[in-house]
């Protein structure tokens, strides 16, 4: 939200993504507002993750190269599917899925997307939240009515880990793997996660939010307050893939996922998962409230439950709820 006077965050930020030097003088002529507003626009985009260096007599730079979302190049990815899903971007938000799950039952909610360059709440497991600098990452949120409902939620987020490894692999990225229950990881750290939130609307009908969040370009100061071992694409390939072609290839493949999936199954995807499983066969240990336990991780079973061999014991299945799964050095 801005005040009367000040300059929209939005239309600042495009006025600097050339990456050339602005002076406040001339974006406060342009905007039609006074050189306080620029200077106030100028920290609330540093607020938000961005690098923005000032020179006395040269203006403002945006240090960084940042590609906005634009529904245009994401359409060009989806192919067939392009006219099909109902695409909203948001420049500021809460959280991608509190947007799509307050559509919960309603007619539009299917086949319904939410992007956000930025959201303020967006939420992780566990309570936590999702640490996004403004386009320094990917914040989306897909809606999907079942009509049948699938065999296990479990076992779909599972899928949607898969989906979004076959993006980022037909982009050329290797070296992918997954983590139970829904983190994308890359050389030991976590490059995005995975939220699925439910309601069954009737009997039969059940609406699915999955939210996907991935680090594209992660500040040291956003690295600084993350309590686990992280990455992000700039990070991990020579040269990290277009924003929109990533959004873009992500969704196509949600969306020919869950269509198999309704007609399917879930089979294929959890067959695959297992050739991606980072913690297969390792020692770890597994937090749950209140106590906290330590064995060998022996992959999952057909509803997407975590199977673990707790000191030697016989095998035990764990659903998501609230677990913390950690390799142990």
């Amino acid at each position: 939200m801005t005040l009367a006077g000040d300059m929209d965050s939005r239309a600042l930020l495009e006025c600097l993504l050339d990456n050339s030097r602005h002076s406040g003088g001339r974006l406060a002529t342009q905007a039609g507002v006074s050189r306080t507003a620029i200077w106030q626009g100028i920290k609330r985009l540093r607020r938000l993750g961005l690098s923005i260096s000032a020179k006395h007599g040269q203006g403002y730079r945006l240090e960084d190269p940042v590609e906005l979302l634009d529904e245009t190049a994401l359409r060009r990815e989806l192919g067939p599917q392009a006219s099909a899903p109902r695409i909203e971007i948001l420049f500021d938000t809460d959280s991608t899925n509190q947007r799509l799950t307050a559509s919960f039952g309603r007619s539009d909610f299917h086949g319904r997307i939410v992007l956000a360059e930025h959201q303020r709440a967006g939420k992780g497991r566990r309570g936590r939240t999702w640490a996004s600098p403004l386009a320094g990452g990917l914040c989306l949120s897909i809606g999907w009515r079942f009509e049948a409902p699938p065999a296990s939620l479990n076992a779909l987020s599972l899928a949607c880990g898969v989906a979004v490894i076959d993006a980022l692999e037909g982009l050329g990225l290797s070296g992918l793997g997954l983590k139970w229950p829904n983190d994308i990881m890359r050389a030991g750290g976590k490059l995005g996660g995975i939220l699925l939130e439910s309601r069954n609307e009737t009997a039969a009908t059940c609406d699915v939010a999955i939210g996907i969040g991935l680090n594209i370009r992660l500040p040291e100061a956003v690295r600084a307050s993350i309590d686990q071992p992280v990455a992000d694409l700039h990070g991990c390939f020579h040269q990290a893939p277009s924003r929109n072609r990533l959004a873009g290839k992500i969704i196509a493949e949600h969306l020919s996922m869950l269509t198999r999936v309704a007609e399917q199954g879930l089979g294929e995807y959890l067959q695959k998962w297992r050739t991606l499983d980072c913690f297969s066969g390792r020692r770890a240990r597994l937090s749950l409230p209140g106590q906290t336990l330590r064995g060998e991780v022996r992959g999952v079973d057909d509803n997407g439950l975590l199977l673990m061999q707790i000191n030697g014991g016989p095998l035990r299945t764990f659903s998501s709820g609230e677990l913390s799964l950690r390799a142990e050095c």
